[in-house]
């Protein structure tokens, strides 16, 4: 049998090679093995790297943790001793006993691990202490905020720092920083078992981050069913679907960029506010652009960039937020684009000069994957795409705002158009007696 030569010039033959790789190979068959499977389950991701890196801070939790991704961070330990005097006071408020809830938490152990994208390195007793730590923090706070209980106990931690409610409110939304609903809800029908029906967490928990969602929403979209909801990441985009959701299977139609705002403006197409209330619902209809308006607040960004992440890893296929983000952005090149939104009320703008809202949407569409194929303004592209097209639609706007933008131009023209007319009467009145001599 042929022999292999190792590093030192010895010669190993084929049995002994086999012998020295064979406790190598029971290790990795070991490892392999030992592999869990991929659930099926997972909804709590890291937000992928590629957005992340732009910018941290709109990922990365400020005061408090929630759950197991952002668990121990040392700026984050400051709130764990007042989580713990919130577990104190949701157990005083509910008359709950400490060892059912442990007992109920246990229970969902392994269905909460399986929820994370990564996995979680923590002991059973660990782990089931912090989630319920975190998940009675989480009612607690949002019970308070919905009976202004905050503002009367002056001695609330929560209370005693300004905008700290804020703070956290805006932590609770990170994709990074989740519980799984149903562990929230769960917990929160044992506590009030009266207030189980028609879903009072979810109307809760709306009304709790109406403040900082999109579109200032406070009632439950019809859609929405409780049992759907994965975590409040989840919810927050449930709340924000569009009215008439993509054909299912999606039509698979090229995108197709349309002008910008400007450069639709002279095309002669119009623009106007939408009478929606979700800025999602934007529609094309006879020339006219519909855009519900958007009021661009502080959080706005954290919100769409959680929302996007969450897309990304979870709905690849669906992506009604990341498809809002690229059509507002191609829309939104200048800051004269920007201007014909604002004259129009599609932007209310109190935070940002228009120059940074021209880099608002450019920056949220940096490094995010997105399909064209399914992109759910496909239709709203191709019709506003066919009526540039048309050179009549641009001669009719350049008529509009070079001779009919004011009262004044208008009767000026009318004026003209008038002597003219009577001049050429005039021309051909005195003509007539000339022509009748020569005949």
């Amino acid at each position: 049998m042929a022999s292999q030569q190792g590093g030192e010039g010895k010669d190993y033959t084929a049995s002994e090679i086999e012998d020295a790789n064979r406790p190598l190979v029971t290790s990795i068959t070991g490892m392999m093995a030992d592999l869990p499977p991929i659930s099926p389950d997972i909804c709590i991701y890291r937000a992928p790297q590629r957005v992340r890196q732009l910018n941290e801070k709109a990922y990365t939790p400020r005061k408090v943790s929630i759950g197991p991704l952002h668990h121990g961070k040392e700026h984050l330990l400051p709130m764990e001793e007042q989580k713990l005097r919130y577990l104190r006071a949701f157990l005083h408020r509910t008359k709950l006993s400490l060892e059912g809830c442990i007992s109920f938490i246990r229970g969902l152990e392994d269905r909460v691990r399986n929820c994370y994208v990564e996995h979680v390195n923590l002991t059973s007793d660990d782990f089931v202490k912090m989630i319920l730590v975190d998940s009675s923090f989480i009612i607690e706070v949002i019970w308070r905020y919905k009976y202004n209980l905050t503002e009367e106990n002056e001695t609330d931690f929560l209370n005693r720092q300004i905008m700290l409610l804020d703070v956290v409110r805006e932590d609770m939304i990170l994709l990074e920083n989740q519980i799984p609903y149903f562990v929230l809800e769960g917990l929160f029908n044992r506590a009030f078992p009266s207030n189980s029906g028609d879903s009072p967490f979810v109307s809760l928990s709306v009304y709790y981050f109406a403040s900082i969602s999109l579109l200032n929403v406070t009632d439950i979209p019809n859609h929405i069913s409780n049992s759907q909801v994965k975590h409040f990441v989840d919810l927050l985009r449930s709340c924000h679907l569009p009215s008439v959701r993509r054909p299912q299977p999606p039509k698979t139609v090229s995108f197709m960029a349309i002008p910008t705002a400007r450069d639709l403006r002279e095309a002669g197409l119009s623009f106007r506010k939408g009478s929606s209330n979700n800025i999602l619902d934007i529609e094309y209809v006879k020339g006219v652009l519909k855009i519900p308006q958007f009021d661009i607040q502080d959080s706005s960004e954290i919100v769409f960039r959680n929302l996007i992440a969450f897309e990304m890893c979870h709905y690849h296929n669906d992506s009604y937020i990341i498809d809002y983000v690229v059509f507002m952005d191609t829309l939104t090149d200048t800051v004269q684009d920007v201007d014909v939104l604002v004259d129009n009320e599609i932007f209310e703008n109190s935070l940002m000069d228009r120059a940074s809202v021209t880099t608002f949407f450019h920056c949220l569409t940096s490094e995010v994957l997105w399909s064209s194929h399914h992109f759910y303004y496909n239709r709203v592209c191709q019709d506003v795409n066919a009526y540039c097209k048309v050179p009549w639609h641009k001669w009719k706007a350049i008529m509009k705002h070079d001779y009919f933008s004011t009262p004044w131009r208008i009767i000026s023209i009318v004026a003209a158009i008038v002597l003219l007319v009577l001049t050429f009467i005039q021309t051909i009145c005195s003509l007539i007696p000339i022509l009748q001599e020569e005949g």
